[in-house]
């Protein structure tokens, strides 16, 4: 999943309201940090975003400037933007405020959902499994996090939603540096499908805990990791690949 369209060299260029630039440069620079498209501690280039992105670098540095204000970057020393470390007793605070806000969108979605929700949450649970078995973990990451977002859009309650995303922003680059070493004690079918039940059965109850055990059995292995040391970073990728993968 891309960030944000690029323009292609034969097409002409259209004028855009800055405000509206910035704005689309923040959503999807937003979803690249959730998704793991970047990992925590990196530094972010707003000089060669702006060049990928050919435009200026003031709508870049208005949407980075929005993603400190919401904790998802840091501004360092020397004016140096990189995306926020989190600690692990700072992840589980976030882990704890948002169960009972996904649980309840999750028990909103198993009154409201429709059917063709509901393909594309089978659709979901079927591209991050296989993402999974081949090892593909930001594939899996990002696929595992549509379905998610897929139930609590089913919620329709949208202010729900836009603050469990602001949840999910704070702790996307902490999950996605452990997520590729993650060893899950079951299959890792078995909680989506345990949702899709609920939702297809339009069981409110099972659906919140089933979303909520999701969560706490994630989270846990993600903690144990942490703590026994098993985790390192990634090398960081050179800037030039990273910033050709946000206009993919």
């Amino acid at each position: 999943m891309g960030l944000i369209e690029a323009p292609h060299m034969n097409e002409p260029k259209m004028a855009m309201p800055r405000d509206s630039l910035s704005e689309k440069i923040y959503e999807r620079l937003r979803s690249g940090i959730m998704t793991g498209v970047y990992e925590p501690g990196e530094r972010i280039n707003i000089s060669q975003i702006a060049k990928t992105f050919e435009t200026s670098v003031t709508p870049v540095r208005e949407a980075m400037m929005q993603l400190v204000r919401e904790g998802a970057l840091e501004l360092r020393p020397g004016h140096q933007l990189r995306v926020s470390d989190i600690s692990i007793d700072r992840y589980i605070e976030v882990r704890t405020v948002r169960i009972p806000l996904e649980r309840l969108a999750a028990e909103k979605a198993a009154q409201n959902i429709t059917q063709s929700e509901i393909l594309e949450l089978q659709y979901q649970a079927r591209r991050c499994l296989d993402a999974e078995s081949g090892q593909h973990w930001k594939e899996a990451l990002a696929a595992n996090q549509e379905f998610h977002f897929a139930v609590y859009r089913a919620s329709r309650l949208p202010i729900l939603v836009r603050v469990i995303e602001n949840l999910w922003l704070l702790a996307g680059p902490f999950i996605n540096l452990v997520y590729r070493g993650q060893r899950r004690s079951y299959h890792s079918a078995q909680p989506h499908e345990r949702i899709l039940h609920a939702l297809r059965t339009g069981n409110a109850e099972e659906a919140g805990q089933a979303v909520e055990q999701d969560i706490l059995h994630g989270s846990a292995a993600i903690v144990e990791q942490i703590r026994d040391g098993l985790v390192e970073k990634a090398p960081e990728p050179k800037v030039a690949r990273r910033s050709r993968r946000l206009a993919e």
